[in-house]
């Protein structure tokens, strides 16, 4: 049961049944979501979730801590991280049909290669309850070949998603930059994980021009040794460079960059 929802129950509960409510309640998995959106890679691992922040110019990497109770917080994402969990889900839902998949490019044989992220988070598979898609992008697009400016057929032009949401045990903890920064999911309403430009840097269409920085974290196999470029289909694509002002009221509410998945879900 996700936090937010908990809260939303117990609030309507007598005193009176209260202590049935909590047996009951007891036999459910107490969740806390993760929210994960920007140019942030997603991949699945042999025993373990990682999400990867590449390097980019201008981007910064940060997470919103949303309490139970008190006031929110906004943690810079330095270095890696793990989230440590002594519980273990009895089932799991992965549905993220619009998310964006590498192999949907690349093939199946694609593979994520962190060795050189400046930051990774390290999620056990034993303490994710579910993966979805929290929300889609406003426009369609789709994968072109940066050589021949050739479409990818192997990938199904969409919608496609924006944010992702990860329900993560709440009897976990998140240890951020080795360890110094340490976050208590049991105390912890939902996270929001973000990796995307400053305002003073915002233009439209970066999702086309940033996509490059994904290339150094994926290992292509021989027969497909070439780079994409993504390409919306619909919706106004804009030359012009956005301005602090009126001008980047424009920009404000668009994503600038979306995420990336690698490899299958396993264990």
């Amino acid at each position: 049961m996700n936090r937010r929802d908990f809260l939303s129950v117990a609030g309507g509960v007598s005193v009176a049944s209260l202590a049935g409510f909590r047996t009951a309640f007891a036999a459910t998995e107490q969740t806390t979501s993760l929210y994960v959106g920007g140019l942030i890679m997603v991949s699945f691992e042999k025993s373990s979730l990682r999400i990867g922040f590449p390097q980019a110019p201008a981007h910064k990497a940060t997470l919103k801590v949303v309490p139970v109770n008190g006031v929110a917080r906004t943690i810079a994402i330095k270095g890696n991280g793990l989230l440590e969990s002594h519980g273990t889900v009895t089932s799991r839902k992965v549905f993220a049909p619009e998310a964006v998949q590498a192999s949907e490019i690349y093939g199946q044989d694609v593979k994520a290669r962190f060795e050189k992220c400046p930051s990774v988070i390290e999620i056990p598979y034993s303490a994710i309850k579910s993966i979805t898609t929290a929300k889609v992008s406003p426009d369609r697009w789709t994968f072109v070949r940066a050589d021949t400016n050739q479409e990818i057929d192997t990938f199904r032009p969409r919608q496609i998603a924006e944010t992702l949401k990860i329900e993560l045990l709440s009897d976990s903890v998140l240890k951020l930059d080795g360890g110094k920064t340490t976050v208590k999911l049991d105390s912890t309403q939902e996270m929001v994980a973000n990796y995307a430009p400053a305002a003073k840097d915002v233009s439209p269409n970066m999702y086309a021009d940033h996509f490059v920085h994904y290339m150094q974290y994926i290992e292509r196999p021989p027969a497909a040794d070439f780079m994409v470029v993504p390409k919306k289909l619909t919706g106004i694509t804009s030359s012009a460079t956005p301005k602090i002002g009126n001008q980047f009221m424009m920009y404000e509410n668009t994503p600038f960059c979306y995420f990336i998945m690698i490899g299958k879900i396993l264990g």
